[in-house]
C-alpha cells in the first residue's frame, strides 16, 4: 500500500529528527572530549572514547548543513522577497549567536580560558557559533542570488554555490581571506553539504528513490561504515594527508554521512523526539559539557572517564531541552537566546504542551 502524502511527510520528519538527534549526540560527545588533549577531559588521542569522538570529526557538521538545504528548501518553497527572508534568518541565527555566545565567552572568561576580544566573537569563527555565521552567509547568499537570477533558477544556484564551494575549499581553486571573517572559508566547506540537501528536497523522484528502493539501506551501511572506518585511521594517524587531498577527503567524508544516513532511515521515536530540541542542543550543551569537565577537574579526576562521558552526553542533551522549556516562558529570551519571532513562539510554545501531553500519556499508558 502506497503512504499517504501526510504520512510520507510525519515519516520524513521523523527521519530527519532522529538524524538530528544523532549528530547532536556525537557533537556533545565532541565538546565532552574536546578538540586535541589540552581540552576538554584531556584524553590522549589513542584512548577508545578519543579515538571514537573524532572519527566523526568530518562528518558532523556536514550532516547538519546538509539537513538545513533540505529544510531551507521547503521553507523557501514560494520564495518570498530577500529582505523578508534574510530578516529572518538574521534574527534566527545571528541573534543567538551574539546572546548566547556573549554568554558563553563571559563564562570562559570567568573560568580564564583564553579569549579573542568579545567584539572580535562576532565577525570572526568564535567556538561552535561559526556554524551560525557561515549558514547565514549561504542562506542570504542563495536568496539574493536567487532573487537576482528569478525564482525558476533556484536549482541553478544552488548547484553553482555547491560548486563554488568544492572549488575554493576543496580545491583551492580560488583564494580564501587569511582571517576567516563571520566564517567564510567554514561556509565555503559546508556550501556543498547545503547544495546537496537543498537539491535533494527539489528532487522528489531522487528523494523517493533513495529512501525506497530496496538496495538504498545496504549502501547507505557501506558508506556510512567506510566513511568511519577511514576517519578512525585519520584519528587514530594511520592515515596522513595534507593540504588538498585532506581536504577532498574531508568533502567525500561528510558526503558519505549525509547520504549514508540519508539511506539508512534512520527513525526512532525518541530519538526524534530529541531531535526537535536541536537548535537548543547545539546553542547550550556546551554550557553543561563544561560544567561536568570543569567539576571533574576540580573533584580531581574522580570515578570512571566512561562514566563522566556517559553523565556529560546526557547533560549536554537533556539540558538544553529543559532550558529550552524556561526560555519559552519569556518572549524576549526567546528572541534573543533562540530567535523566534512572536508567532513562531505561539506555535513552539503550542507543540512543548503537546509533547509534554504526549510524554504524560505515554507514561501512563
Amino acid at each position: 500500500m502506497t503512504p499517504k502524502p501526510a504520512q510520507s511527510c510525519a515519516q520524513m520528519r521523523a527521519e530527519i529528527d532522529t538524524l538530528r538527534a544523532i549528530v547532536c549526540l556525537v557533537l556533545v560527545l565532541h565538546h565532552m572530549v574536546g578538540i586535541s588533549p589540552e581540552y576538554g577531559m584531556e584524553l590522549p588521542l589513542d584512548h577508545p572514547i578519543s579515538l571514537l569522538s573524532h572519527s566523526a570529526a568530518d562528518m558532523r557538521m556536514p550532516v547538519f548543513s546538509f539537513i538545513s538545504g533540505m529544510v531551507f528548501a521547503r521553507a523557501t518553497g514560494l520564495w518570498p522577497d530577500a529582505r523578508t527572508t534574510i530578516r529572518k534568518k538574521a534574527r534566527r541565527l545571528l541573534l543567538p549567536m551574539v546572546s548566547v555566545g556573549t554568554l558563553f565567552w563571559i563564562a570562559r572568561e570567568a573560568t580564564g580560558g583564553e579569549q579573542p576580544p568579545l567584539l572580535l566573537t562576532y565577525v570572526t569563527s568564535y567556538a561552535h557559533f561559526w556554524f551560525l555565521q557561515a549558514t547565514f552567509l549561504i542562506m542570504a547568499a542563495t536568496v539574493i542570488l536567487v532573487c537576482c537570477t528569478g525564482a525558476t533558477w533556484h536549482r541553478h544556484v544552488a548547484a553553482a554555490l555547491g560548486t563554488l564551494g568544492l572549488c575554493c575549499w576543496g580545491l583551492g581553486l580560488l583564494p580564501l581571506p587569511a582571517t576567516n571573517w563571520f566564517s567564510i572559508s567554514n561556509a565555503a566547506f559546508l556550501l556543498p553539504f547545503f547544495a546537496s540537501g537543498y537539491l535533494l528536497s527539489q528532487t522528489p523522484a531522487l528523494r523517493h528513490t533513495l529512501r525506497s528502493a530496496p538496495w538504498t539501506r545496504p549502501l547507505g551501511a557501506l558508506l556510512l561504515a567506510t566513511g568511519l572506518y577511514i576517519g578512525f585511521r585519520l584519528a587514530n594517524q594511520d592515515l596522513v594527508l595534507e593540504d588538498m587531498p585532506r581536504r577532498l577527503l574531508a568533502i567525500l567524508l561528510g558526503f558519505s554521512a549525509c547520504f549514508g544516513l540519508l539511506m539508512l532511515r534512520p527513525n526512532q521515536s525518541r530519538l526524534a523526539r530529541i531531535g526537535v530540541y536541536s537548535y537548543a542542543i547545539y546553542l547550550f550543551h556546551v554550557f553543561f559539557t563544561a560544567a561536568v569537565t570543569q567539576l571533574w577537574w576540580h573533584l580531581e579526576a574522580p570515578g570512571s572517564i566512561w562514566a563522566l562521558t556517559a553523565l556529560g552526553v546526557i547533560l549536554g542533551t537533556m539540558g538544553p531541552i529543559l532550558l529550552q522549556s524556561l526560555i519559552l516562558k519569556s518572549p524576549v529570551c526567546a528572541q534573543l537566546c533562540l530567535g523566534l519571532s512572536a508567532a513562531t513562539l505561539r506555535t513552539a510554545r503550542r507543540k512543548e504542551k503537546e509533547r509534554a501531553l504526549s510524554s504524560t500519556r505515554s507514561s501512563h499508558s
